[in-house]
């Protein structure tokens, strides 16, 4: 069975007004079979649900409303199970969000997200101390409680470029572009974008350097065939300030 994947960091509610056609027109375009979604409000959990008839997700409040959660077509998966797991993101409801799957032929499939604290946070201004370190190794550490040597996706806004992937690395995990012998494009940020006012942040004059934070994460019997940085616009507007990153999958095991 393969399959396809997206995760997208849907830029919390700045700007929705001028940009929900365009994400009403990406979905309707190019919907995925699997969708990971970070930023996430309970307006734009509602548009998904109407552009996406034909998925289910998960069903909860707190982060699952408010941070995270993860869709999926019904008639390729069944869910067993799901959960979200304190890994020390700093962001109130944030999780590692989980969901375990099962297909016609007997595949399961643990498929999950998370959005790591951002660089700027209060706290790591303070001590300067990289939290998303931490978190990579507690997600590594959990994702192999929750899936062992199974099918596992984990899909991720990093907000870094080097470290917490390390960590991802050494417990296992290949990302869709490593694993087809690619570097990934920029995810971020978006040009042209939405936004007003000048390019610098809240915390420096200095534009968002472009960067390549948003990532599938693949272990166990999955081979990656297909890997794309989706550059999408409708009306000449942007989605988000991130680009959604799709990879393509095949489970590899057999399965009565």
């Amino acid at each position: 069975m393969t399959f396809v994947a997206m995760t997208y960091n849907l830029w919390s509610e700045f700007y929705l007004d001028e940009r929900r056609a365009a994400l009403e027109s990406l979905f309707t375009i190019r919907p995925p079979d699997l969708l990971a979604v970070q930023e996430l409000r309970p307006v734009t959990r509602d548009l998904l649900d109407e552009v996406l008839p034909e998925h289910d997700r998960i069903d909860g409040e707190a982060g699952w409303a408010t941070q995270s959660n993860l869709w999926w077509r019904r008639d390729l998966f069944t869910k067993l199970d799901h959960g979200a797991e304190d890994v020390g993101i700093l962001s109130p409801d944030a999780r590692l969000f989980w969901v375990r799957l099962r297909t016609p032929d007997g595949a399961e499939l643990l498929f999950s997200t998370a959005h790591l604290t951002w660089p700027g946070h209060a706290e790591e201004r303070a001590d300067h101390v990289n939290r998303r370190i931490a978190q990579a190794r507690a997600i590594g550490a959990t994702l192999e409680r929750l899936a062992g040597d199974g099918a596992c996706l984990f899909t991720v806004d990093i907000n870094d470029i080097g470290p917490p992937q390390w960590e991802l690395g050494n417990a296992g995990f290949l990302d869709s572009f490593t694993a087809l012998g690619r570097h990934s494009p920029v995810t971020h940020p978006v040009v042209p974008t939405v936004a007003t006012g000048p390019i610098g942040t809240r915390l420096s004059p200095l534009a968002s350097p472009p960067k390549a934070i948003d990532w599938i994460f693949a272990r166990g019997p999955l081979a990656a065939r297909s890997s794309e940085v989706v550059d999408f616009f409708h009306d000449g507007r942007a989605p988000s300030d991130h680009y959604p990153v799709v990879a393509t999958y095949t489970f590899t095991r057999h399965h009565p």
